[in-house]
């Protein structure tokens, strides 16, 4: 519900969390994997349903004007893409996309050969799924260790254990 109340509206949300919003973002992709921005299935919660699309849509454009494309997208192509992604990908967060975007953008996965593909869109985010997935692996590595370390803060060793136990009785 906070995103509702720094954006009662989808209009405002709308301008608000555009692709222009990428540049100050994609400094700190920690902060995009684990912040508190909405998924793309918490968008259409609240604010209605197609709301993911439309925000979805603003982003597929800005990268394909960025990139120069010859022919841009046509909106059933379009329409059926964003479909897909807030399908398949509902559970991202809206930060978390901009960064793929802006990852994208900057030729870190697929690109675009002067024509329009969806299909490059899709395993592009497939390829930044595995990026996210190794900074979460690497987050969870870094709790059990600091977990492993308190453990071992209060750990007692085997004999210690058994002259405690005889102590007891």
């Amino acid at each position: 519900m906070k995103i509702k109340n720094k954006f009662p509206t989808v209009k405002e949300f709308l301008v608000a969390i555009n692709p222009d919003r990428q540049l100050q973002i994609c400094n700190n992709p920690k902060d995009c994997y684990f912040g508190n921005s909405p998924t793309l299935a918490s968008l259409n919660k609240l604010y209605g349903q197609g709301t993911a699309e439309v925000w979805l849509s603003a982003e597929v454009q800005e990268a394909c004007l960025f990139m120069g494309i010859k022919e841009m997208p046509d909106f059933n192509q379009t329409e059926k893409l964003v479909k897909i992604i807030a399908q398949q990908y509902g559970y991202l967060k809206v930060d978390e996309l901009q960064l793929f975007f802006f990852n994208f953008c900057s030729a870190k996965y697929r690109h675009f050969y002067n024509t329009f593909d969806p299909s490059i869109i899709i395993l592009s985010l497939r390829d930044f799924l595995n990026d996210r997935n190794r900074a979460y692996d690497e987050r969870e590595q870094r709790e059990r260790e600091r977990q492993y370390v308190e453990w071992k803060k209060n750990a007692i060793t085997y004999e210690e254990y058994r002259r405690r136990e005889k102590e007891k009785g």
